[in-house]
């Protein structure tokens, strides 16, 4: 039994380094669990002190931020801000990802190693080495930093989605606001209001949840029209 508590025990810690991993690709800060944690070089501790950012933008102890313009707010759970001052989040509540080759299940924000095909709520089957087959019997393959929801909804490295509001895009797992404007594989522009102009003229508005893949593909609610 005591072999066993020390295998789980030495599993969780693991898992607890692989879900921090898209973070600690970055330098800054990050609120985990209510805690504020400060990361350097793969390396993650506690915050000890207030900090500055090089834009100017200032992280306290307790997870608030003073941005450059003078606006207060406050970092939720999942939440980092980098050195540069760039804010990023995550984005995936409930679904899977491939991390450096590895296969991880979400669930409530918790991650566990995918170590078994899991068959998602629209049908789709995802496999532990990342192959995905959707409902229709298409199969295709995650790649580093792309994302499934639990729902059947991909979201792949450097995609854009409007999330609560905001104009986010993914890349390595996490996601960070579009601040100048976008332009796609197949010539769609995407503007940081979320204004979309179309190859062909034609105009569009994302809303929440919309999301523009890579190649400029429009996903209304994370589908294809």
């Amino acid at each position: 039994m005591k072999s066993m508590i020390n295998t789980l025990a030495s599993g969780l810690i693991a898992l607890s380094a692989i879900g921090m991993a898209a973070a600690a690709n970055h330098d800054g800060v990050m609120m985990k669990d209510g805690k504020m944690m400060a990361m350097k070089d793969g390396e993650k501790m506690a915050m000890a002190e207030d900090m500055t950012m090089k834009d100017g933008t200032k992280v306290m102890k307790d997870g608030s931020v003073m941005s450059t313009d003078g606006k207060k707010w406050m970092l939720k759970d999942g939440d980092m801000i980098d050195m540069d001052g760039h804010y990023m989040t995550h984005v995936l509540k409930d679904g899977v990802f491939m991390m450096d080759g590895k296969m991880m299940a979400v669930k409530g924000g918790e991650k566990m190693a995918l170590s078994e095909e899991m068959t998602l709520s629209d049908g789709s089957k995802v496999m532990t080495d990342g192959s995905v087959m959707s409902k229709e019997g298409k199969k295709w393959q995650l790649k580093d930093g792309d994302m499934i929801m639990a729902d059947g909804r991909a979201v792949l490295d450097g995609s854009v989605i409007m999330k609560e509001g905001k104009l986010m895009v993914v890349k390595d797992c996490m996601a960070m606001p579009v601040k100048k404007e976008m332009s796609f594989d197949n010539g769609t522009k995407l503007m940081p209001d979320g204004s979309v102009m179309m190859k062909g003229g034609e105009k569009g508005m994302m809303k929440d949840d919309d999301m523009i893949q890579k190649d400029g593909t429009m996903l209304k609610g994370g589908r294809a029209n």
